[in-house]
């Protein structure tokens, strides 16, 4: 989801956002379906196939214009687990094509408040620095908790709360 500079979602560019048929539906774990809430029987039977959806990425990015050699830079809670799901997808070389290796990350940011606090001998200030936590602790309302779009919504809200707060 494109960001604007007050980190709000961008006006007038549609986020990215669609399901992918898992390559292995096997594999699926009860936590995961728990968390997502997505019926495996209507991802196999109605998504498309990762390699499709990548291309349609691909497409999508191409479609943002970005000036030549300007990379996304993303801004993401966990990005080191969120990018090695992109890698495993996209490649790569791909990832490193479109996404900066600046990275924001809101939970690394939330780790490093706590790393602070503790070293001047305060008490830390997220107990947890999952994001469903760090909403509730920000006043935060994540409308479709695990739900990737509604996601990056509270993630972008978080990561504004942190540099407005912190």
């Amino acid at each position: 989801m494109p960001l604007d500079s007050d980190i709000k979602p961008l006006a007038g560019t549609r986020p990215f956002y669609t399901h992918v048929r898992p390559k292995h539906p096997e594999r699926e774990s009860v936590a995961a379906k728990h968390k997502h809430k997505i019926p495996m029987e209507e991802l196999l039977l109605h998504a498309p196939e990762s390699e499709r959806v990548a291309d349609w990425f691909r497409e999508w990015v191409e479609g943002l214009r970005l000036p030549f050699r300007r990379a996304l830079v993303p801004l993401a809670h966990n990005w080191a687990f969120e990018s090695a799901f992109l890698k495993a997808w996209l490649g790569v070389e791909a990832v490193d094509e479109i996404f900066h290796s600046h990275a924001r990350d809101s939970m690394l940011y939330a780790i490093s408040l706590n790393d602070r606090t503790a070293f001047q001998g305060e008490p830390v200030l997220f107990n947890s620095v999952a994001l469903g936590s760090m909403c509730l602790k920000l006043n935060i309302t994540n409308t479709n908790p695990h739900d990737a779009l509604a996601d990056c919504i509270a993630e972008a809200e978080v990561y504004r709360t942190l540099l407005r707060t912190f």
